[in-house]
This record gives structure tokens, C-alpha cells and sequence, in this order.
């Protein structure tokens, strides 16, 4: 066998000069190009060394192969140009693997290798240069795969590459939960997935498209580019270990390879196959909306520099770049529309003369006319002012006056948020800028690529950047395109489009426009690192995560181990987000998961709820998801107005979640028993062995579909939200911290398309024409003896036809009387416990409130505590503005006191001008916290006609077993003239030495 292959070997040796015909570099034996400064050593060692071995493949088209007994592509024709360069020939050898390629190098059997990518691993026994070309990876699947989408999705399925490709060594490091299929070469692993032995295979784009084209293997399609930097393809030459000499060598030729010489190899070899991965794939109603719509109207702005602009008659830009490239990919025509302002295009996007806008920010205001895409581009907000009066912050600009375009999204987000700024309309960001050079305004708001042009441009040299924008809303720097709102598939087809852009074409228009690639909207835009926890992703780049295995449609372990539903989908774009990849540690319940996220065995759970129990071991990000919770109960119940209605009734909750404990703590009177899944006590429910089962509306509105459990129904809602969170392990405050920032970055629109591919219903029906034949032959037969009877029982109809009319009248007579009877009961229930003034609970309601906790907090040996308000001289409002002003100033208290505390506290009106609060599990230094940012918060307030109004507070906690609400309220109360006679707006705690006694 050895002799063999070392007969093949011989016969597939290739002197560069049998490629001479084909106009290839030749290599002949000649002096080397006097540009490449070349050492005497090194023009010694090239006068020693006139041949080197270089490796030729057999199928790595368009860069490397073998056709027709020659070697061809663009790295051939790449080191025929070096070797012309050099003054060398190169003998090419066919035939062995790239594996086989590989050890022959390392035995110095073989020279150089032409098309290779640097690894860690590599790097100790291969010499590399620097990048030649690039290859952009993308990912190949069958045409009837439509549930790949990109790397995430091939944990638990068969990925075939080439058997020691450098994704081999990524893959195995780094997605350990990918099934790799190791084959020879990129074509064998082309036709796994056309053959259906495995799922996927990823490999350079060109390369890709090269190989289906000429093997015509048409059941595959690319499905996209890999937005990760461990799978750049930058293609280098690798050297032998020992040859460091011929490293340094052709690093000078390639340092000398001409702009021109790269562009003509590239239009040679490259632009057929990188160009049809341009083309956007459309279904069958896209392609006919285009074929009705193929000229589409663009905004285009006239001083927006360096995104959108418009000169001597011409629309340019980066968005305008991005734009002709969408219609580029997706084949339709574009009239761009200049001369209107921003506010004047906004107005045209609402009345529909216009069809899309290149460069716009979501907000809520906009997206009643206007559909978004994905983001494209991201544009830091920035403050610019003059040099000598410099504004760092937005806090800093309180009372100044600020220039902004008329329509553009400061003006939607500062006159809600920060009313105190005063407001300065102009038609441009040009404007805006001179109005604060001229003096009009203090400062101008703009975004950073814009600011920065228009400064330099305009020559506007006493205006500097002197501060960054930030309005707790990271997505106002994120640009995307705008889609008049009647026409949602061709938002659908934008966004599909914006989603095709590679890195490397959006970098190629930055780099143009900018100088730089710093305003690319990638996965994680504008999700700023700390150093802290760049360095932790450095020392853990791969993050671990247990999840619930069956609690859809939030989330399941799917077949093969894949991660389903729409906490998957969260989870991933939180992911994307921070730029890390994520690998699942199966487990077989949501208790094991738990366990193994408080014992470290995975480094974050993918949704929990935090309870006290659980954060004693681990620490939970905020809220990303909120649920109701609902009550299942059977369909002949009647309706739950809150658990207090129900007494002594049994309620399962399902295990793992932490709702146990809280249930049994704040309604005591119920039995509440957990349950190992919602199936399991949705069936105990039905068979009546319980009353009810309390779970988040998702999973269980999906449970009784599912299960087809008919004669149950959700019969109420429970006062709070199910809030799912992220829970870290306890050791990793970098871990917690981005997760915390990324949930942030989830835009609403992203939100809505979790809810719409999870929770919204899709029917599909299929027809069996045969079975359909069958079931009208049934029923003709079924139809004859159905007639016979109908007969039959005409008569004995018609008899009770007048009965049964008779009793429909008084039984709907009856129905009527009962709703009405329970529409009149649900209006006194409300009336009966709400203050009408404020709309919060009565004195009669926050009385009871306050014994149910004094009864379930005491019974747990928790901490509560009670604060009384009363607002400081309210009888001289009264007397200076009158009553119907003093109602409006309670009910603006009302509001603020709400909007500024827990969900878990109790907030009720006390008396006139006096408010309770109840604030359950709360220590007296917390309470005291509480109500310090309650005073402050009222204080601060502005109301109209009054102004200013301050408000005392008496607090008191439950430290005393036994005590009964009338004595916390008295205490409470003498707290709260304690904190009058010491001179009002403040608080005073019962805790604490008091200010009477001083007195």
C-alpha cells in the first residue's frame, strides 16, 4: 500500500512550469524583486532552496484544487505571484487529505501550505504570515431544514467539516454539545448534508457556493454568515517549523502584492462566489409584493453626514450604502426622496407617502405608523456645547436650553422625561449645532459619527463633545430602518435582509464612511464591558446553564438536547448580546436544575424565582420576563376574586419554583401542596381530589391544550406577576452583572417576537382526499338511517317544541337576573374596600389588610413594619386654593406613594390627609429607607398652582410578639406627631431616640 501511494504522490508532483500556459505566475529561476529589501542571508538561502513543496488540494474551490491535471484558484495564483516575486518555482503536490497535509509538514516533507488558519494549537509547529484573504464562514443546510439558524441550534446535531480543520479544534473546545461527523475534504462534507447523514456543515462561504455550483448538489442552501471572530476564515501561509527564514521571506513578497494585483485576482476567482450569497431567498408572497412594488420610496436627508446625506443632487452615506446594498440582495429598485426635513418625512411615513426610513430610533410614539427592523448601525448619543461651558451629563443640562431637529426622538424622550429642559426646534442637525455656536442654546443633542463630521465640516471650532447622552434607554442608539406600518411583509423582508449583512460588508461601508468599524450594530452593540468582566470571558468563554426540561411553552430539553421556547430565545439573544456561547447541562427536573445551579455544577440558571430560600446561594439578575399568575379550577367553578376568597380549599403550586412557602406564608388559610409538574395537578384537579392548580398563565393555558384537559378553565388571576429571572451562582459578579446589562438591551420588538413565535396559535391542516372518500361513503349510509328516525321523532318534536321555548324564556330571564345580581355585587365589592378620591384601599380595607399580615408575619416570626403619612399644612391648601385643588394634590400623592413603592407593600388612604402603609418582611433600618425616599420623592414633586408640598412620617415595626394592630397603629401614630412638633417634612421611626423626647 505504501508503495502505492508513494506512486500517487509521484505522479501528482506539478513543477510550477506546467502551469505556465495558463498564464499563471511561472516562477522561473531569476533574480527577486529589488522592492522586497531582502537580507543577503535571505537572498542566499533563496539561491539555495530554487524549489519549494506547496500543497494543492483536490476539491477547496474556488482557492485551491485540482482540474483538468493542473492546480488552480486564488491561492494558486497567489503563490505563482509570490514565486514570480521570489525568483523560485514551486512543486505542488496533489492527492493527500488535508490530515495527511498536515503530518507531512510537521515530518518536513512538504514546505508550505497555502491556505491555512492560524490556531493556538497550530502555532506550535507551523510558521505563519499575515492574512492574505479572507473567507467569510457560513453554515450549509438542506433546503427542507428551516429549524438551523445558526450555531446555537447545532447543540445536540451532526455537524460534518473536514477532519482537522480548524473548526474542529473550536467546536470541540467550545460547543462541546455539537456531534461531529470528521470526513476528508469540504465537497464529502457537502454531501453528508445533501444525503442526509448529518445536519449542517460550515465552511467558507465562496468555497461553499463553488462546490454546490459545480457538483451540482442543489438541495442545499447557505443560511447565513458566522457573527463569530474564533471562525474567521483569514487565510495565511503556513511555513514548515524549522524554515523560519522562508516565513520572513514571503511575508515580504505578500507585503509587496499591489492593491491592483489583489482586485484582479479577486474579480478572477472570488466575485461569482461570494456574490450569490448577496442574493436574499424570498417566499412565494414576498417575491409577489415586489413584483406589485418593485420601485420602493427612501428617505433621504440633506445634512446628516456621514450617514445620510444628500450632495450636488446625490444620496450618500453609510445608511444610504446599506440600503443599495439591501436592494441589492433582494431585487428591487429604490426612489429616494430629498428635501424634507426630519419632522416633515416622519409626517410622510404617517400618511403613507412615503415607504421606508433609513436611519430612525424605535420609540413607542413612532411604532403606531411605523414598523422596525433589527438594528444595523449603532450611534452613541452625545452632548456638544461650547468649549468653555461644557455639559457632561443630561442631569446637567436641567434649566438650559438644548437644540434638537424638530421630530427627531429627543424630542418624544425629553419632554416626558426631562420637562425642566427647555427646548430649542430646528429643521437639521447642522442648525442645531449653530444654534449653540451663534448662542441661541446651551447645548445641542446629536449622535457621535454626525456631531463629530458636522463640526469638522462646518468648521465649527468653539463647539466640543463635552458629555454623553444617557437616558437609561440603551436602544435609543441603536439606528434601523423604519417600514410604513401597512405593509408588515416588507418589513419582514427588510429585517430578513438587515439580518443577511455580513461583518465583513458592513465593515467595508464603515471603514469607508467612518474610517472604522466602531459603529457596527453586532450581537451585544452598545453592551459596554467592564475590564473586570472582559477578563472573566477571557478565562471563561464558554458559560454553562442548567434549564426546566418540560415547562413549555417557556422552556424544554427538546429531542436531541436542544433548548426550546421562549426562554431559549431570550437566553440566546442575552447571549448574543454579551458575545459568549452558552452549553447546556441536561438535567431531568427543575428541582435537579435548581440543585445543580445552588452547587455549581452549571454557572447560571436559565429561569428561576427568586425567592429568600434560593438567594441565600445564589444571586438573580433582574426580571426579564413577568407573567401572570393564574388559577386553573374546573369549568362548572365559579370564578376566583383572589385567593382571600377561598378558605380551606386545597391548592397545588408546581415544585422547584418557590411558590410553596410564599403561598402557605401569605395566605395561611389555604392548604397549598406542590405538585412534580402542572400536568400532574391540572389531573388532580379534574378528578376533583383538588380545587385548583396556580401556575404562570403560559405554561398552564399550554398544559390544558395539550393535555386536552376540556373541562378545566383559568378561573381567576392572582395579584402579582410571576417575575422570571436569570439566577448566577454566587461567585461571578461579572456572570450577574451582564446578564443584568443585557437584559436591558432586549428591545420590545424583540419581546414581541418571542410572544408571537411561542404563544401565539397556528393551525395547519393537511387533507387525505382518500380518507375523505371513505368517511362520505360512511356517511351516506349513516344519513339514511338518521332520516328513518328524524321521521320518528318529528312528531314527538313538534309536541315539546312549545315546552322547551317556554322554559329557554325563564331560564334566560333567570341568567339575566344572576349577572346582574353579580355585576351589582362586584360594584359594591369595590365601593365597599376603595377610597373613591385616590382609588387606593379605604380605611376599612387597609385595617384588614393589616391584621392579615400582623396574623401570617407574626406567625413566621418575621419582621413587618407600619408607617403613617400625613401631608405638612394641608388646611392652609384647603383654605388658600380650595378643596377641589387640594383633592387634586391627594390624588397626585396618591399617584407618587404607588408609583414609589414594592409590589409587596400595602398602600391604603388613613383619613383626610393621612396614608398607611403596610410593608410585610421589612426590618426597621429598611423601613426607615423606604420612607426617607418617599418624603424626598414628594418633596421634589411640582405641583401645579401649589408647588412644592412636604409630608411627615411615623414609622413603627413589629418587634414585640403579640402585639395587636391597635397598638402598632397607636405607636405609629405618636411617631408621626413626633415627627410634626420636630418641625414636619421628616421622618421619625419608634425604633430610633425620638425628637419628643428632646422637646
Amino acid at each position: 500500500m505504501s508503495l502505492i501511494l508513494l506512486f500517487a504522490l509521484m505522479l501528482f508532483r506539478h513543477p510550477v512550469q506546467a502551469a505556465e500556459a495558463d498564464g499563471l505566475a511561472t516562477g522561473l529561476v531569476a533574480e527577486p524583486a529589488a522592492n522586497l529589501n531582502l537580507t543577503e542571508e535571505e537572498r542566499t538561502w533563496l539561491l539555495n532552496h530554487q524549489t519549494i513543496r506547496v500543497h494543492n488540494e483536490t476539491n477547496w474551490g474556488p482557492f485551491n484544487y485540482y482540474e483538468f491535471g493542473r492546480p488552480k484558484g486564488y491561492s494558486i495564483e497567489f503563490m505563482g505571484l509570490l514565486a514570480e516575486k521570489l525568483g523560485i518555482q514551486v512543486e505542488y503536490i496533489t492527492g493527500p487529505s488535508w490530515g495527511e497535509f498536515m503530518a507531512m509538514l510537521g515530518n518536513q516533507e512538504l514546505d508550505v501550505m497555502l491556505n491555512i488558519i492560524k490556531t493556538e494549537n497550530r502555532s506550535k509547529h507551523i510558521l505563519f504570515t499575515d492574512p492574505y484573504v479572507n473567507n467569510p464562514p457560513g453554515i450549509v443546510v438542506r433546503d427542507d431544514n428551516n429549524d438551523i439558524r445558526d450555531l446555537r441550534d447545532l447543540n445536540g446535531r451532526v455537524l460534518a467539516i473536514p477532519k482537522g480543520f480548524f473548526y474542529q479544534e473550536i467546536i470541540e473546545r467550545h460547543f462541546p454539545g455539537i456531534q461531529l461527523l470528521l470526513l476528508t475534504d469540504q465537497l464529502e462534507s457537502l454531501k453528508a448534508v445533501s444525503f442526509g447523514h448529518a445536519d449542517a456543515t460550515i465552511g467558507g462561504i465562496a468555497i461553499q457556493n463553488y462546490l454546490m455550483r459545480n457538483h451540482l448538489i442543489n438541495n442545499t442552501k447557505v443560511i447565513g454568515g458566522i457573527d463569530d471572530p474564533r471562525f474567521d476564515n483569514n487565510l495565511r501561509i503556513g511555513v514548515r517549523p524549522d524554515w523560519g527564514i522562508l516565513r520572513n521571506i514571503l511575508q515580504k513578497a505578500l507585503e509587496s502584492v499591489t492593491e491592483q494585483e489583489r482586485n484582479s485576482l479577486g474579480r478572477r476567482w472570488l466575485s461569482s462566489g461570494l456574490q450569490s450569497t448577496q442574493v436574499l431567498q424570498l417566499d412565494k408572497d414576498e417575491k409577489d409584493f415586489l413584483t406589485t412594488h418593485p420601485v420602493l420610496r427612501v428617505h433621504n436627508e440633506m445634512a446628516w453626514p456621514p450617514f445620510n446625506f444628500n450632495e450636488q443632487g446625490k444620496p450618500k452615506g453609510f445608511s444610504i450604502d446599506v440600503m443599495n446594498l439591501i436592494a441589492k440582495k433582494t431585487g428591487f429598485r429604490i426612489e429616494y426622496i430629498s428635501g424634507p426635513g426630519w419632522s416633515d418625512f416622519l409626517h410622510m411615513m404617517h400618511e403613507r407617502q412615503l415607504d421606508m426610513m433609513l436611519n430612525i430610533v424605535n420609540t413607542p410614539e413612532r411604532r403606531e405608523y411605523i414598523r422596525f427592523t433589527r438594528p444595523y448601525a449603532v450611534n452613541p448619543n452625545i452632548i456638544a456645547s461650547k468649549k468653555s461651558a461644557k455639559y457632561e451629563s443630561i442631569e446637567s443640562l436641567k434649566g438650559k436650553t438644548v437644540a434638537i431637529p424638530k421630530g427627531f426622538f429627543y424630542e418624544e424622550v425629553l419632554s416626558k422625561e426631562h420637562p425642566e429642559i427647555k427646548l430649542h426646534l430646528v429643521k437639521n442637525a447642522v442648525e442645531s449645532l449653530k444654534a449653540v455656536s451663534i448662542g441661541k442654546a446651551d447645548a445641542a443633542l446629536g449622535e457621535a459619527a454626525v456631531f463629530n463630521h458636522l463640526i469638522a465640516r462646518n468648521m465649527l471650532n468653539d463647539l466640543t463633545i463635552s458629555g454623553e447622552v444617557d437616558v437609561g434607554q440603551p436602544d435609543l442608539a441603536n439606528l434601523r430602518i423604519g417600514v410604513r406600518s401597512d405593509w408588515p411583509i416588507l418589513q419582514g423582508i427588510m429585517d430578513r435582509a438587515v439580518d443577511s449583512l455580513t461583518r465583513d460588508e458592513l465593515a467595508t461601508i464603515s471603514q469607508h464612511w467612518m474610517g472604522n468599524e466602531n459603529y457596527i450594530a453586532r450581537p451585544g452593540s452598545g453592551l459596554a464591558l467592564t475590564n473586570a468582566e472582559k477578563a472573566y470571558l477571557e478565562k471563561q468563554p464558554n458559560i454553562t446553564f442548567c434549564a426546566n426540561p418540560d415547562w413549555m411553552p417557556l422552556e424544554k430539553i427538546g429531542e436531541g438536547g436542544k433548548h426550546e421556547g421562549m426562554v431559549a430565545d431570550y437566553l440566546g439573544l442575552m447571549a448574543d448580546r454579551i458575545g459568549i456561547s452558552l452549553t447546556m447541562v441536561q438535567t431531568d427536573s427543575t428541582a435537579q436544575s435548581l440543585e445543580y445551579a445552588k452547587s455549581r455544577r452549571c454557572d447560571i440558571m436559565s429561569a428561576a424565582f427568586e425567592t429568600p430560600e434560593a438567594a441565600r446561594q445564589l444571586n438573580f439578575t433582574k426580571p426579564y420576563l413577568r407573567l401572570p399568575l393564574v388559577i386553573a379550577i374546573q369549568e362548572d367553578s365559579l370564578f376566583v376574586d383572589g385567593l382571600k376568597s377561598l378558605n380551606q380549599q386545597t391548592i397545588a403550586v408546581p415544585s422547584g419554583y418557590g411558590l410553596l412557602k410564599k403561598l402557605q406564608r401569605d395566605y395561611p388559610r389555604l392548604q397549598v401542596i406542590e405538585v412534580s409538574s402542572i400536568t400532574n395537578g391540572l389531573r388532580q384537579v379534574e378528578e376533583g381530589r383538588i380545587f385548583g392548580m396556580i401556575g404562570a398563565i403560559a405554561p398552564i393555558g399550554h398544559a390544558i391544550r395539550k393535555d386536552r384537559f376540556i373541562n378545566l378553565k383559568i378561573g381567576g388571576r392572582l395579584d402579582e406577576d410571576w417575575k422570571l429571572a436569570i439566577a448566577v451562582r454566587n461567585d461571578t459578579p461579572e456572570l450577574l452583572s451582564m446578564f443584568n446589562k443585557a437584559t436591558d438591551y432586549i428591545t420590545e420588538e424583540e419581546r414581541s417576537k418571542v410572544f408571537q413565535r411561542w404563544v401565539a396559535v397556528k393551525f395547519e391542516q393537511q387533507v387525505d382526499y382518500h380518507l375523505v372518500w371513505k368517511l362520505v361513503a360512511a356517511a351516506l349510509v349513516i344519513m339514511l338511517a338518521i332520516i328513518l328516525w328524524n321521521w320518528k321523532l318529528a312528531r314527538l318534536n313538534h309536541r315539546l317544541k312549545t315546552e322547551m321555548g317556554l322554559r329557554h324564556k325563564v331560564e334566560q330571564q333567570l341568567q339575566n337576573a344572576n349577572n346582574e345580581l353579580s355585576r351589582k355585587n362586584n360594584e359594591l365589592s369595590v365601593l365597599s374596600t376603595t377610597d373613591n378620591l385616590t382609588g387606593l384601599a379605604n380605611r376599612r380595607h387597609i385595617e384588614s389588610q393589616l391584621d392579615t399580615v400582623l396574623e401570617s408575619q407574626q406567625g413566621e416570626r418575621n419582621p413587618f413594619s407600619v408607617m403613617l403619612l400625613d401631608i405638612d399644612h394641608f388646611k392652609q391648601i384647603n383654605d388658600q386654593y380650595g378643596h377641589l385643588l387640594g383633592d387634586e394634590v391627594l390624588k397626585s400623592i396618591a399617584r407618587i406613594l404607588e408609583n414609589n413603592i414594592r409590589d409587596s407593600d400595602r398602600i391604603g388612604r388613613w383619613g383626610g390627609e393621612e396614608f398607611m402603609i403596610i410593608l410585610p418582611n421589612t426590618s426597621a433600618a429598611l423601613a426607615y429607607r423606604l420612607a426617607e425616599k418617599l418624603r424626598t420623592a414628594i418633596a421634589a414633586e411640582q405641583f401645579e398652582d401649589v408647588d412644592h408640598v412636604t409630608a411627615s412620617i411615623g414609622l413603627v415595626d413589629s418587634s414585640i410578639p403579640g402585639e395587636t394592630a391597635r397598638q402598632l397603629i397607636l405607636k405609629a401614630d405618636n411617631a408621626l406627631y413626633c415627627a410634626k412638633k420636630a418641625g414636619r417634612n421628616r421622618v421619625v421611626s419608634d425604633a430610633e431616640p425620638s425628637p419628643c423626647d428632646v422637646c
